[in-house]
């Protein structure tokens, strides 16, 4: 009977280790735009695996303890279940929720619930990281093979989501700034900050050459906001310096090919018409138009039913008669919009889309209290979460900051923000367990 009781808490350790391990390799794999079915078994077996050990006492007190954004997250979640049950096409919406939310719900719950100590939570930083690194060592094969036979001067670089470049300026915006934060933020050796320095110059050096213009602008924003939480003014001299050189650098270039672009970050133009926006006006205005038809429970969970809104509302016909700007995105040449080939371009009118106005104020919500929860923390929480936490709000920044020209509602850059947001809320409730100990 002895054996048998003292054998339990050994076997709820292995499982334990085997649910981080499985979150560990999803962590890893989400800057990959490849390997979707390995990320679907990975997300199959951490569900498997962390079920048991939501029968622990330890996890139902936490999943019961009073926390603004885990309760704002539930409600999303059930939100969204609700609305693709009444969407127009639901079956899409049904079969997205499983493929997208779950994967969300996973990395969010085991962040929150598993993570007890900053160094879990470096590690979950570490995994990200090395997952990026490696990304950027295989882009740059590809790049450098190009490279090799080709000029900059013949055009873009090829890209396409069946490499591992395609993609990689979007993944950049939201890694790049992880880096740095973590690099001048935790106590990282010196041999760890000069392999951290060097995947910065790698990634800002692919990201360049990506012809991506908002990554860039996501990097040096965040980046600075980074040194003014901690109130590092020589390295924030230090940022406007680099940014003055390179803007220097480009406006010294007589001709830069398909890198041209990068001149236009300094013209006004840029962030307010719709030639500057590269159209997205008229893609933003077009989304309008469908949500002002379903502005309460919007068209279900899941982007890629948007094609169908447009040819089903009747809106394909009257674009291509009377409105250009929106056929020219939407339809092209074609006659009705293609399933899975448009999408909103930004995260707010996307969520609004999918899950109606009440959904989009409950997502708002949670990212104010999310950040609310990091800045509280940064502000009064225990000093060894606080550059921890410095972390993770700078690239939360990041992905929100993404987000206006494009929509990470779901994929990998969501996906990595869920489970960001779960270390958030993990750090708060161990502090709070802590405090509540302390007190007895």
């Amino acid at each position: 009977m002895s054996e048998a009781v003292s054998m339990a808490p050994r076997e709820t350790d292995r499982l334990l280790q085997v649910t981080m391990g499985l979150w560990f390799g999803l962590l890893f794999i989400q800057p990959f735009e490849k390997f979707v079915a390995v990320k679907y078994l990975l997300m199959v077996g951490l569900l498997i695996a962390s079920l048991p050990l939501a029968m622990r006492a330890d996890i139902r007190q936490r999943l019961r303890s009073r926390n603004m954004v885990l309760a704002l997250a539930l409600a999303i979640a059930i939100w969204c279940i609700a609305v693709s049950v009444a969407s127009p096409y639901s079956a899409d919406s049904l079969h997205a929720l499983p493929r997208d939310l779950l994967l969300q719900a996973e990395l969010l719950l085991v962040g929150c619930l598993l993570v007890r100590n900053p160094g879990q939570a470096r590690t979950a930083l570490w995994v990200i990281i090395a997952g990026f690194a490696a990304v950027s060592v295989l882009s740059s094969f590809e790049v450098g093979a190009y490279l090799m036979h080709h000029s900059l001067s013949e055009g873009q670089i090829p890209r396409s989501h069946k490499s591992f470049w395609g993609g990689y300026a979007t993944m950049a915006s939201f890694c790049l700034p992880l880096i740095i934060a973590f690099a001048v933020s935790t106590a990282a050796t010196l041999r760890q900050r000069a392999l951290l320095a060097a995947l910065v110059i790698l990634g800002v050096v692919l990201t360049g050459l990506y012809g991506s213009r908002s990554p860039l602008l996501v990097v040096a924003i965040s980046v600075i906001v980074l040194f003014g939480l901690l109130r590092a003014w020589k390295a924030l001299a230090a940022v406007f310096l680099v940014i003055a050189l390179g803007a220097g650098w480009v406006a010294s270039q007589s001709n830069l090919g398909y890198l041209e672009k990068y001149r236009s970050l300094a013209q006004k133009d840029t962030y307010v018409t719709n030639q500057g926006l590269s159209l997205r006006l008229d893609v933003w205005s077009g989304v309008v138009e469908l949500i002002e038809a379903r502005p309460l429970l919007g068209y279900g969970y899941g982007w890629k039913k948007l094609a169908w809104a447009i040819n089903d509302g009747g809106y394909a016909e009257r674009w291509k008669a009377n409105d250009p700007g929106k056929a020219a995105y939407f339809l092209g040449e074609t006659e009705k919009a293609s399933y899975g080939k448009v999408n909103p371009h930004n995260y707010f009118l996307q969520v609004a889309f999918e899950i109606g106005i009440p959904g989009l104020l409950l997502v708002l919500a949670f990212w104010l209290a999310t950040f609310w929860l990091g800045l509280k923390g940064l502000v009064r929480g225990a000093p060894e979460n606080q550059r921890l936490r410095a972390v993770l709000l700078t690239t939360l920044l990041a992905y929100m900051l993404g987000n206006f020209a494009n929509g990470f509602w779901v994929g990998g850059l969501a996906n990595m923000a869920c489970a960001l947001v779960g270390i958030l809320i993990g750090l708060a409730l161990n502090e709070q367990s802590a405090a509540a100990v302390e007190s007895k």
